[in-house]
């Protein structure tokens, strides 16, 4: 059972009244009338849901998940800063706001595909971008992901095939590897594979593709050892630096969000600390390939599940780092980087981790609740209308907030 309180709310009215949605008295608003206001702390990833890379600005960060009858929903993060999530079908959407051409192709794939995982989202969303239908900047984004992605997975193949060979008593020669990344070099060095197979007892074809799906798997992280490492080893990076680099931004500035910077840093230290683990982890079982190889079927699910595992802990962190980008470049006033950071960032579930990172989790969910803003209603989370209607220094600070 979800750990919500619903209330019943229009996610179209809020839209409206934060981020210009459909008005609330039009027929579609109307039909948008069942999505549910409501406290968010998901105990699982699946019940956090995953984020959708949409274009429209009124469902950045908005995340896909599965209800009680397995049919696809969408969670909302409040609107106008508010705390809170708003929860409605996926089918939805369209009557909640207007939506690019993009974002509804991409709902129509991922309503079909029934995608609820990062990693199935993520595919859909390369498999669209890379037509242009989003335009050209997001189509060259999406195929230099892909770019490196498969750099990545090559490299990695070529890294896991030699220290195969060695594994397996083989010798390689400076001449070899300087001919590796040929065809030629690689088939020779797969004959080579004798030596492991037999320690592995499985051919040495079998062995030759297990590194090649190996390496596909690992397209997206890569090895430890490699020069450029795949989009999450890097991601995990630089959610280490944004760490600091918010939370000295949260300690120095005399702005009165400077909570919201310390909040940040210590959801991106907890998020990074666990997602660090994890890579760890994956990087003990690749330590013996050979060992890993040797019970494929069984070894195969583990690293899958290792990489999904991954994948969640990093999932909508590329969005909080390209905020703060934004406002290190001065492409974005740093108080309303800040204040969108503070509204959409992740937080590890509490039943993903061990009790002492659960606990910790609980407590940042807890922080996040608590946090009451100017004007703002404590119990709702909600700006408070009526006193910000009131003429005055109040209506003044309205406009601020809504700039």
């Amino acid at each position: 059972m979800r750990a919500e309180v619903a209330t019943e709310q229009t996610a179209s009215a809020a839209a409206n009244r934060g981020r210009g949605g459909a008005d609330a008295s039009t027929p579609a608003a109307r039909k948008a009338a069942h999505a549910r206001r409501s406290h968010y702390e998901p105990s699982t990833f699946l019940e956090r849901g995953t984020v959708i890379p949409f274009t429209t600005t009124a469902l950045a960060q908005c995340r896909v998940r599965l209800d009680e009858r397995e049919r696809l929903e969408v969670v909302l993060p409040g609107f106008s800063g508010s705390k809170g999530i708003y929860v409605t079908a996926f089918s939805s959407l369209p009557e909640i706001t207007t939506l690019s051409v993009h974002d509804r192709t991409l709902t129509e794939i991922v309503g079909k595909e029934k995608a609820v995982t990062p990693t199935a989202i993520r595919h859909c969303w390369l498999e669209l971008a890379t037509t242009g239908i989003g335009g050209q900047a997001l189509a060259e984004q999406a195929r230099e992901e892909l770019t490196q992605a498969a750099e990545v997975q090559v490299a990695t193949r070529i890294m896991l095939l030699l220290d195969t060979v060695r594994r397996g008593g083989g010798e390689i020669g400076p001449e070899l590897i300087a001919s590796i990344g040929s065809s030629e070099g690689r088939n020779t060095v797969s004959t080579m594979l004798g030596g492991a197979a037999s320690r592995a007892n499985i051919t040495a074809i079998a062995i030759d593709q297990h590194i090649e799906e190996m390496a596909a798997m690992l397209g997206t992280l890569g090895l430890r050892s490699l020069p450029e490492p795949g989009r999450l080893r890097h991601l995990h990076t630089r959610m280490q630096e944004f760490s600091h680099a918010i939370d000295n931004w949260g300690r120095t500035t005399v702005s009165d969000l400077a909570h919201i910077g310390r909040f940040a840093a210590m959801s991106a230290e907890h998020s990074a600390g666990i997602a660090g683990r994890a890579i760890a982890e994956v990087d003990r079982t690749l330590a013996d390939p050979i060992r890993l190889m040797a019970r494929w079927d069984s070894g195969r699910e583990v690293l899958r599940s290792h990489l999904l595992r991954i994948a969640w802990l990093l999932d909508g962190w590329d969005y909080v780092l390209r905020i703060w980008d934004d406002a290190i470049a001065e492409r974005m006033a740093i108080d309303v980087a800040a204040r969108e950071i503070g509204r959409i960032i992740p937080i590890v579930p509490a039943r993903e981790v061990d009790a002492g990172a659960g606990q910790r989790s609980v407590e940042l969910f807890r922080e996040y609740r608590s946090r009451v803003r100017v004007y703002e209603d404590w119990l709702s989370g909600d700006l408070d209308e009526d006193l910000l209607a009131r003429p005055g220094p109040l209506t003044t600070a309205r406009g601020r907030d809504h700039k």
